[in-house]
């Protein structure tokens, strides 16, 4: 009987958790990584997605993982990224900028030199340079992301974790 009432409160104490605190249960839409539209805009390269891009937030690997929507352009390898905030409760977004040698698993994610700021907006992201313009996108990704700690084979160590979307 005790083991039963035990079993409840921590069933009951649970559910209300996931409804106070979603994001720390994780939410991952497929859709929001499903790629339907690229480009660039007055400068801004963008993407749209399937579902709502920055909606989903990477939990599974706590704040050693993060989410990025990835330009590859004429001035550099841009990203607006979204990763768990810092209270845990929700996504925290911002801007990167990658060197990398070739777009697959495992891929080291070397620190870039240009900024700019992340915009989600509904089905779409951009990446807002700030400094300069950038003329042409050749490929966008969608991507998760590793943070680990850096090492001789990468400095950053940021690696391609999964590959969502590409084109």
């Amino acid at each position: 009987m005790q083991y039963s009432i035990l079993i409840a409160i921590i069933l009951s104490v649970s559910l209300l958790m996931v409804f106070y605190f979603p994001q720390a249960y994780g939410i991952f839409h497929r859709e929001d990584f499903v790629i339907t539209d690229y480009g660039v805009k007055n400068g801004n390269p963008f993407m749209t997605v399937q579902g709502e891009a920055g909606r989903s937030v990477s939990v599974d690997m706590g704040d050693e993982s993060y989410y990025a929507y990835t330009f590859v352009t004429d001035k550099g390898v841009f990203a607006s990224t979204v990763a768990l905030g810092v209270d845990e409760s929700k996504p925290y977004y911002s801007a990167d900028s990658f060197q990398v040698e070739k777009f697959e698993i495992g891929a080291c994610l070397e620190d870039g030199d240009l900024t700019g700021t992340p915009k989600f907006s509904g089905k779409t992201v951009e990446f807002i340079p700030q400094g300069f313009t950038i003329m042409n996108l050749s490929k966008v990704y969608t991507l998760q992301v590793t943070s680990d700690d850096p090492d001789d084979d990468c400095q950053s160590g940021n690696h391609i974790y999964k590959m969502f979307a590409s084109n």
